[in-house]
């Protein structure tokens, strides 16, 4: 009987571990994007800049 009751999970903590891990997933995705149009803008820039100074 014992082994029935500790074998019990507790449903909601479950839920709630699986929320949190997909929001930090969510979330690093999120940022990678972002930089990644930083980055792609920033590159840009620099470009337009350089054609700029070389003219």
């Amino acid at each position: 009987m014992d082994s029935a009751t500790s074998s019990n999970v507790d449903w909601g903590a479950v839920a709630l571990l699986a929320m949190i891990a997909a929001a930090i997933v969510w979330a690093f995705v999120f940022f990678v994007r972002q930089n990644r149009k930083d980055l792609d803008s920033l590159e840009k820039t620099l470009k337009s800049d350089s054609e700029e100074n070389a003219e």
